[in-house]
C-alpha cells in the first residue's frame, strides 16, 4: 500500500512562494514519519530570494531579501490507493526575513577543528540591512500519483502537486504578514518507502 505504519516519505520540488512583491520560485522540501497507517508528522523547508531596485529606507542601491520558511508538518492521508492518493496537511512555524545589501561584501571566517588540524575558510558576504521574523501557518491540500518503485524495498516514486494557502502573522521592518499571507502551489516527487 502507499503508506503505513513505519514509513518515511521525503518531498522535493519547486514552490511559487509569497514574497514582498508577487510571487517567486522557491526549493521546498519535506520529510515526513508515518506514526499510523494514515498520519505522518514532519519538517518542511522552503527557500527562495528576490532582487528589489528599492532600498527600503537604508543607504543601498538595490537589495535583496532571502525567503526562508521552517516548519513543523501533519499530514493525513484520506483517500489513498495504490496508484494516487489525497491528503490533508497542516504546517506551521517560522518565516524568516533577511534583507542585504548585494553591493556591499564583508569577509566572514569560519574555523574547522578536522582531525587535530584547524582549517579557516574566508568567504565574502553581503552586508546585512534587516532581519524580520514571522510566524507561518499553512493548510493544504497534497495530491500524489504513482509512476514507479525502485529496490526491493519497494520505494515508491510518486508525482505529488501540492495546494495551500499560507497565513503569515507579524510586523517586520520591511514588510508585514498580510502582503506575505497568499496561497500557495508546488508541484515535485515524493519518494515513500519503509524505514
Amino acid at each position: 500500500m502507499f503508506a503505513q505504519k513505519d514509513h518515511l516519505a521525503f518531498f522535493a520540488g519547486a514552490e511559487l512562494q509569497p514574497v514582498i512583491n508577487g510571487y517567486r520560485p522557491a526549493f521546498q522540501m519535506n520529510g515526513r514519519f508515518y506514526v499510523n497507517d494514515r498520519i505522518s508528522l514532519g519538517g518542511l523547508l522552503a527557500y527562495t530570494q528576490q532582487n528589489h531596485s528599492d532600498n527600503f529606507g537604508y543607504l543601498a542601491d538595490r537589495t535583496r531579501s532571502y525567503h526562508t520558511t521552517v516548519n513543523i508538518i501533519a499530514q493525513n492521508d484520506l483517500i489513498r490507493k495504490e496508484n494516487f492518493s489525497l491528503s490533508a496537511y497542516i504546517s506551521t512555524g517560522m518565516y524568516f526575513l533577511n534583507l542585504v545589501n548585494p553591493d556591499e561584501m564583508y569577509t566572514e571566517t569560519s574555523y574547522n577543528h578536522i582531525q587535530g588540524v584547524w582549517f579557516v575558510n574566508q568567504y565574502e558576504v553581503p552586508r546585512k540591512l534587516s532581519r524580520d521574523l514571522f510566524y507561518n501557518i499553512q493548510p493544504g491540500l497534497d495530491f500524489s500519483y504513482k509512476v514507479g518503485t525502485i529496490t526491493k524495498e519497494k520505494v515508491g516514486i510518486y508525482i505529488t502537486s501540492r495546494v495551500g494557502y499560507q497565513f503569515v502573522l507579524g510586523n517586520g521592518d520591511i514588510t508585514n504578514g498580510t502582503q506575505l499571507t497568499k496561497p500557495v502551489v508546488s508541484l515535485g516527487v515524493t519518494f515513500n518507502g519503509p524505514k
